[in-house]
């Protein structure tokens, strides 16, 4: 009966496991949007996305830190870049803050695949729960710990 019981608590595991990472991903027509990583630093590169020539990196102020969210983008047949061109993601925190990102989605359609990361400047300890691209928006709440 004990087995039993751990081998449902570890499917049921398992389950809420896939559930969190399929909350991850989310698509605008003909984009696929996947976050893959967050992590915390002192300091960023501010690259544009998909990444560029752009290559300034900033360092945070006493008190702050940079959230840095990767995310993977794929390209499909029905993708219009023109709604995204110019854009920058944005992300909220627990308490609904909005927090803009410096790097801009310079020409989102010019490649099929493509990684970027979208450093954000917040308060230490600031935990992030959503990040949004345009209309997809992604739960960042399991990842940003």
């Amino acid at each position: 009966m004990t087995r039993m019981r751990a081998g449902f608590s570890a499917a049921l595991a398992a389950i809420a496991a896939s559930a969190a990472i399929a909350a991850q991903s989310t698509a605008v027509p003909g984009l696929d949007v996947k976050v893959t990583k967050v992590e915390r630093a002192e300091s960023a590169s501010l690259k544009d996305c998909p990444p560029g020539t752009n290559t300034v990196n900033a360092v945070v102020k006493p008190g702050e830190q940079f959230v840095l969210v990767t995310a993977t983008f794929k390209v499909g047949s029905g993708f219009s870049a023109d709604p995204l061109k110019g854009k920058r993601p944005t992300a909220l925190d627990s308490a609904d803050k909005k927090y803009f990102t410096p790097s801009y989605l310079v020409d989102p359609g010019s490649v099929s695949e493509y990684s970027c990361t979208f450093p954000f400047r917040v308060p230490e300890g600031t935990k992030l729960k959503t990040l949004s691209v345009e209309s997809a928006k992604i739960d960042l709440s399991a990842m940003d710990k």
